[in-house]
């Protein structure tokens, strides 16, 4: 990053500290309504507000647990114009023993540095430049990150450009047997990315963090229940479950489309091999209803 962006950055991150001051709200422009909420234990954590999103960063991970952003059709469609050309870099607000490094990314290990909140949402070459902060970066499996997971992310800033201004937060799930990276970096089970459509409702796209080309849709209460992160914790009930239906993950020109799954068989062991044809899926989904209906009547 150039020493031009880095000092617009940190112009940029005393104006936001001064308004958050200033209302009371960490992160306002991002995290109108507030934070989203944790309640399984994450070590150390650390909230970071940039231009365009903030993250809450975890010492136990060397992730960050959340990444929000205010997606407006505007920033996207500046974004669209923008060459992505900004290198990652570590994060010098976090202390030493906690960021993560550019070395625990070594090349060979078979994983991305996946972007949380992505590069292609935000509108301005500063905006863009911090969105490669390590803080808002995961080890993601080179497929899903550059083809399921990289639809899903199309597909957002889609929905961002027919509603005008939504709501997203991203973030890793961590549920079996820890993984890690070069022994200091937790390598995220799934990864999920929740949408609130003000007026509208929400849901959140979940996938492995693996090759299967499959996907989930499941509601905010859901998502709770399986991450211990509530996106939106200021929702009203009648906004939580059941889950809206987004639509689903666009692909690139020549490359197939994933198929959405039943949330049970997403998080079950079935192998890469075996996701089912959509023939296969109708009873996950009548099951997935019928979930629905039930969680609602509660």
């Amino acid at each position: 990053m150039t020493r031009s962006l880095i000092a617009a950055a940190v112009l940029a991150l005393a104006s936001f500290t001064a308004s958050a001051r200033d209302t009371g709200q960490p992160c306002p422009h991002v995290l109108p309504s507030g934070q989203p909420t944790v309640s399984k234990s994450t070590g150390r954590t650390q909230l970071l507000c940039y231009r365009a999103y903030a993250v809450l960063y975890s010492s136990e991970t060397r992730t960050a647990l959340w990444s929000a952003e205010r997606l407006t059709g505007e920033a996207v469609d500046a974004a669209r114009k923008l060459p992505r050309d900004s290198d990652f870099y570590e994060e010098e607000r976090l202390p030493a023993t906690d960021r993560a490094r550019l070395a625990d990314y070594r090349h060979g290990s078979g994983l991305d540095r996946g972007h949380l909140a992505p590069s292609g949402d935000f509108p301005d070459k500063p905006s863009q430049a911090e969105s490669f902060s390590l803080a808002n970066v995961i080890p993601q499996h080179r497929v899903s990150n550059r083809r399921t997971w990289s639809h899903i992310e199309t597909t957002t800033r889609r929905l961002a450009r027919q509603y005008g201004v939504i709501q997203v937060v991203t973030g890793p799930a961590f549920v079996g047997t820890p993984k890690t990276l070069g022994g200091r970096i937790r390598i995220p089970d799934f990864v999920w990315k929740a949408v609130f459509v003000p007026g509208v409702g929400a849901a959140a796209y979940i996938a492995r963090n693996d090759a299967t080309p499959a996907y989930s849709l499941i509601s905010v209460d859901q998502l709770r229940r399986f991450t211990g992160i509530d996106p939106f914790p200021e929702l009203a009930s009648p906004m939580r479950v059941p889950a809206i239906d987004l639509p689903p993950p666009t692909p690139h020109p020549g490359e197939k489309p994933a198929r959405r799954v039943a949330f049970e068989w997403l998080t079950s062991a079935d192998a890469v091999g075996d996701v089912p044809s959509p023939g296969d899926s109708l009873p996950h989904i009548a099951r997935d209803a019928l979930w629905r209906a039930v969680a609602s009547a509660r």
